[in-house]
């Protein structure tokens, strides 16, 4: 184990907790990136049976889709 003075102790303490900090940011950012890609994935594949069970919807615009759906209720 390496022999830090007292002078050098603070700074490694500091850097350490920036390592830490941006180890954290890094770990967030795979996690959100992780939701968005599930996210995607199922909006892509809900959007796909959707259009396979009506599949009049295809040329409608969002607002359009919506109406239909909610006249389907």
């Amino acid at each position: 184990m390496k022999s830090i003075s007292s002078s050098q102790e603070p700074e490694a303490v500091r850097k350490k907790i920036r390592q830490l900090q941006n180890r954290q940011k890094v770990l967030l950012n795979r996690k959100a990136d992780a939701e968005r890609k599930a996210r995607t994935h199922r909006l892509i594949e809900r959007g796909a049976i959707l259009e396979s069970v009506f599949p009049e919807i295809v040329p409608m615009l969002g607002e359009q889709v919506k109406a239909f759906l909610e006249r389907k209720r």
